[in-house]
């Protein structure tokens, strides 16, 4: 794999990165909005600042249901962020050397010419290869690796508690479906066994009563979109390691050039 086809996976991985954490972001943000308000119902005084309006970590109270702490919805929102900008200038970056600058196309290919010395013809083949003095960006690749195994480690923790969250919502959320519903025996146990989370937030979706002082306005399918952030944000994982391999392999065959981290 030369250059130029590693730049051209690095185009993709980074742009499918870019597109799979703004979905994340967007189907996180889009359920806490319309539940803060309802969720928000923690008991306490006026003295305690609870804020418990996320879908994430919900708890089952007598009386009503409530939402996490807030906290942990806005970390979900905007901890993606940072690498969310980080991969999308990396792919302009490489989307403009493979679409315009081309390079590295060349690197490894062999070419065959026929020169006369000494009154021999003889065949002579050389293979290209791209400027080690022209193109910086082969002194990169080794940083360029360790940044993407800093930011897989950094989306496994965030997707780790997106998703910790999500199952405790979706178990929490079966009691107080039980009450609601003053289910028993074999209904009870359907619920509590049988029942995948997203006919829970279904259940959620069409029978959670708006707070005292709260309207959710119209209906949105929460289950779908909580598992939609999940799954983009545990590709976003996959791309991670993708890019930390392939950036790897290349600062193998580039170990002979003289780089940041030395000979």
């Amino acid at each position: 794999m030369n250059q130029y086809e590693t730049e051209r996976r690095l185009c993709w991985c980074y742009g499918l990165l870019s597109a799979l954490l703004a979905i994340s972001v967007i189907c996180t943000a889009i359920p806490y909005n319309h539940w803060r308000g309802t969720l928000d119902v923690c008991p306490g005084s006026w003295l305690e600042n609870t804020n418990c309006g996320c879908i994430f970590y919900g708890v089952s109270t007598f009386q009503y249901f409530t939402g996490g702490h807030n906290s942990y919805c806005l970390y979900a929102i905007f901890a993606p962020l940072p690498i969310l900008v980080y991969a999308l200038v990396m792919a302009l970056f490489h989307m403009y050397r493979v679409c315009i600058n081309n390079i590295g196309q060349y690197e490894g290919e062999k070419s065959t010419g026929m020169e006369e010395i000494e009154g021999e013809t003889i065949v002579v083949t050389t293979r290209a290869r791209v400027s080690e003095h022209n193109d910086a960006v082969i002194y990169c690749w080794i940083p360029t690796t360790v940044i993407a195994v800093v930011f897989a480690i950094y989306n496994i923790i965030h997707a780790s508690i997106m998703t910790d969250g999500f199952f405790k919502t979706c178990q929490q959320y079966r009691g107080y479906l039980v009450r609601q519903l003053h289910a028993t025996g074999d209904h009870a146990t359907a619920i509590h066994f049988r029942l995948a989370c997203q006919a829970i937030f279904d259940f959620m979706d069409y029978i959670q009563k708006d707070g005292l002082n709260s309207r959710h306005g119209d209906y949105i399918n929460t289950g779908l979109s909580l598992q939609l952030a999940l799954i983009s944000s545990w590709l976003a994982v996959v791309l991670w390691v993708a890019i930390a391999v392939f950036t790897a392999i290349r600062a193998h065959k580039e170990r002979h050039v003289l780089t940041c981290c030395g000979n």
